[in-house]
């Protein structure tokens, strides 16, 4: 993925999948927001809908790695 604004969003939702499941054990499900070509917000909820986290990552190359987590 050379940017997020021009990848499929398949691609997208496996690699903010890929970046969770290494950095967390379980979560419900999230909700992204593109922000630029590499800057990518995701809001992650618990099962009961609930917002956990929001992390900021930014793409490297295949891979979202995580800037900021609030």
């Amino acid at each position: 993925m050379k940017s997020l604004l021009k990848t499929s969003w398949d691609l997208i939702d496996k690699a903010v999948e890929e970046m969770l499941n290494d950095h967390m054990r379980t979560w419900g499900w999230y909700d992204y927001f593109i922000v630029n070509d590499s800057t990518i917000i995701v809001k992650v909820f618990d099962e009961d809908d609930m917002v956990r986290f929001t992390i900021k990552a930014k793409l490297n190359g295949e891979k979202l790695e995580v800037v900021e987590v609030s």
